[in-house]
């Protein structure tokens, strides 16, 4: 697919977003929403007021199914398998371009803009 967009279209960057899977689990298996207004909530880096009550509307929080580790850890085994041939390919050809997700997303967008500054 890669080497089909580029016959029609000029790909002048390819962005790896660089993370380690330990923290892709926490951070989305710390997500929790409301069944009833669907508020999203982490854990650890957003929590609810009340622990298992939306500070919204007061209704219960649930981790989704997708949310789940054990999916979560699947997910990653299909992205890391279906895009490392892109990274390769890219790679290759020079315009590859790393960006560390690890930080705060605030930080991962500094560093987004400031790579691709013109």
């Amino acid at each position: 697919q890669a080497e089909a967009l580029e016959s029609f279209a000029k790909i002048d960057a390819a962005v790896n977003f660089d993370i380690a899977d330990e923290a892709v689990v926490e951070r989305l298996g710390g997500r929790v929403c409301c069944k009833d207004c669907g508020q999203m909530y982490h854990v650890k880096f957003n929590p609810p007021k009340v622990e298992g009550k939306c500070d919204k509307c007061g209704g219960e929080l649930y981790t989704r199914d997708d949310d789940k580790t054990e999916s979560i850890q699947n997910r990653l085994v299909v992205y890391r398998k279906s895009t490392a041939p892109l990274i390769d390919f890219y790679k290759e050809k020079g315009n590859l371009v790393d960006i560390d997700a690890r930080p705060a997303p605030e930080k991962v967008l500094e560093e987004f803009e400031a790579k691709f500054k013109k």
